[in-house]
């Protein structure tokens, strides 16, 4: 589905939102899990594109439900797959691969294990992860030649190396996991540890001075008015609260949220 001209949110994707960007070589932002690289060639196929002119996979962190499916995808185009050097770690060869692992990994407060009902991250265990091989790292103000650009803006918080890429032609907004949205309200992600949550709320805060067009998140739809209110009023709600706080206020969406989800790779993400 075309959201914006040249920018394409690709249909029958599990997890993540997957993002095509059209141009004479494209991108595709974030896969999702396992298992979507044939849906991502097939979409190719069916704007009357070549898989073959596809040139970049990027991915905005590590997570699994973002980053599953880019190392079949590279296998079956041929596409570079690429990310910040902090989501990355090297082999005893030398090869850089993507860091494994999925939301939840941390663990939850013993307060929230008791309000679920369960005990640890059952799920995020069970998870069987491959290696991703990552054949390019981008930095803060990198720039990948497609469609007028795309710049990154390294957004630490939610991983060490969360990225938000800049699209500058048609000015959009990618959002990875450092902001969902809701429908009724944008939101940041459920994070235990405060000092990341601080470390998120100075990376978001850079977003108040970008003139976006269109917002692209990695789970929830589209935005495409008033961006940049809605990004702003979102970093007028300070996230540095005390952990139980976060617990309590959440307990609610959280158990009608666990209850309702049962796609692998989701457990641990939070109210999305």
């Amino acid at each position: 589905m075309e959201i914006t001209p040249g920018v394409h949110r690709i249909t029958d994707i599990n997890g993540s939102n997957a993002v095509l960007i059209v141009d004479e070589q494209m991108a595709v932002v974030d896969t999702g899990i396992s298992g979507n690289g044939e849906s991502i060639v097939s979409y190719i196929k069916s704007i009357g594109r070549d898989p073959r002119d596809l040139r970049w996979i990027l991915v905005t962190h590590f997570h699994f439900d973002h980053s599953g499916s880019a190392q079949e995808l590279h296998e079956l185009t041929g596409a570079k797959i690429v990310s910040h050097r902090a989501e990355t770690e090297l082999t005893s060869e030398g090869k850089s691969l993507l860091i494994k692992g999925n939301e939840g990994a941390e663990g939850p407060p013993k307060i929230y294990s008791w309000l679920m009902g369960r005990r640890g991250n059952k799920r995020t265990q069970e998870i069987k992860y491959h290696d991703t091989e990552v054949h390019e790292t981008v930095e803060e103000d990198d720039v990948i030649p497609c469609l007028g650009g795309i710049r990154i803006m390294h957004t630490p918080g939610h991983t060490p190396g969360s990225i938000c890429p800049v699209l500058e032609g048609p000015r959009v907004l990618f959002l990875g996991d450092s902001v969902l949205n809701n429908i009724n309200r944008l939101s940041r992600p459920l994070m235990w540890d405060r000092n990341k949550r601080r470390e998120l709320d100075t990376s978001l805060r850079r977003l108040r001075e970008l003139d976006s067009d269109v917002a692209m998140f990695g789970h929830g739809p589209p935005l495409t008015d008033d961006v940049n209110n809605k990004v702003r009023g979102l970093t007028d709600r300070p996230y540095d609260l005390p952990t139980w706080k976060i617990v309590l206020k959440n307990w609610r969406t959280l158990r009608k949220w666990r209850e309702t989800t049962s796609k692998p790779g989701h457990w641990g993400a939070g109210p999305k």
